[in-house]
């Protein structure tokens, strides 16, 4: 009895499994029948302005390290960090010693310089002693005028102090102790005008001139600048190939800061591209490579592209399969497979 009841328990499962089983297939067969609704749009040529987007830091136009030739006191430090100064500006006084004591033997030599000269001219004295005595003399005074220099340390640039290294009655010892390892007492940057120096593929060498359209996005600032290609280096990267290019940007405002992130956008001209709407285009999940569908016979075809964006709405597409007036399908994308039965409606 017991056996009875077990095998009429298996037929029961097996006749429901059956059912179930073609009604999936039936369910599947329909899905697969039926064809999606899309729309499409006829691809074409379109002119876009060519450009090309570069990053990085920008940098102040010139920087100094101001620095003293030997180590010695600080008897003054007359700026600040954020101090203005102009070219020509009082920065530091080091210690005069050594300066004072030349000073002395150059108005010495100065005294007998001009009473020998006196007596040259009277043919009173050897012209080898006279000689002697005025190269004595002039060295000294060359010796003077560039310890002066550096004991009074004035700014060669006009601009800002943005660091600085050492407080007054402090000892210079002349050891590097800057980020660039150079050794300092402070820093000035000219920030009237500022640069950035970013890398451009070598395909474009050809293409880079100083008369061409730059503007550069500073991000903190949520601004845009107008620029200009300030100089473009001679030489291509074997390792990156890429060259560098500066990029001169206003700051009359001062508001750019050395260090801020910035996006130069450079028009290099106009040129012609296959182009789609952006919304035509696919990411491949699990990759980075992206495509679109082409209808082929109310079929969607799955065609993989490189790809350029041209502006917020268009992309210029990149493909040895595409042609100028193939069919791209634009809306109703999302679910569709390579080789879908599509229908196409306007």
């Amino acid at each position: 009895m017991k056996n009875k009841i077990f095998a009429l328990g298996i037929l029961i499962l097996a006749a429901s499994f059956g059912c179930q089983t073609n009604e999936q297939k039936s369910s599947t067969t329909t899905a697969e029948g039926k064809a999606l609704t899309v729309k499409a749009i006829t691809l074409q040529k379109k002119t876009f302005a060519d450009k090309i987007v570069l990053s990085g830091s920008v940098e102040s136009w010139e920087k100094i390290h101001l620095v003293p030739t030997s180590p010695g006191k600080i008897e003054k430090l007359l700026v600040d960090i954020s101090s203005k100064v102009q070219e020509g500006d009082l920065i530091a006084v080091m210690d005069q010693t050594q300066l004072t004591t030349t000073k002395l033997q150059l108005e010495q030599l100065e005294k007998d310089f001009k009473r020998i000269d006196s007596l040259a001219k009277a043919g009173a004295i050897a012209l080898q002693q006279y000689e002697q005595l005025k190269t004595n003399y002039e060295v000294t005074k060359k010796t003077y005028a560039f310890l002066e220099k550096n004991v009074f340390l004035k700014s060669p640039i006009s601009g800002i102090v943005t660091e600085k290294y050492y407080n007054e009655g402090e000892m210079f010892s002349a050891a590097p102790n800057t980020r660039v390892g150079k050794a300092a007492l402070v820093a000035i940057e000219n920030l009237q005008t500022m640069k950035l120096l970013v890398d451009v593929p070598e395909s474009h060498f050809s293409k880079i001139n100083k008369s061409l359209s730059v503007s550069v996005y500073i991000q903190a600032l949520g601004k845009t600048f107008p620029a200009r290609i300030s100089l473009i280096y001679p030489s291509i990267d074997p390792l990156s190939k890429t060259f560098k290019i500066e990029i001169a940007i206003q700051n009359s405002a001062m508001e750019i800061k050395p260090g801020m992130f910035a996006r130069a956008e450079i028009t290099l001209g106009d040129r012609e591209a296959l182009a789609v709407p952006q919304t035509a285009l696919l990411k491949q999940q699990g990759s980075s490579r992206y495509y679109i569908y082409r209808l082929n016979n109310n079929v969607a075809e799955q065609i993989f592209i490189d790809y350029r964006i041209i502006d917020n709405e268009y992309t210029e597409v990149i493909s040895d399969k595409l042609n100028e007036n193939d069919t791209i399908i634009t809306v109703g994308i999302e679910k569709l497979v390579d080789g879908a039965k599509v229908t196409l409606v306007n």
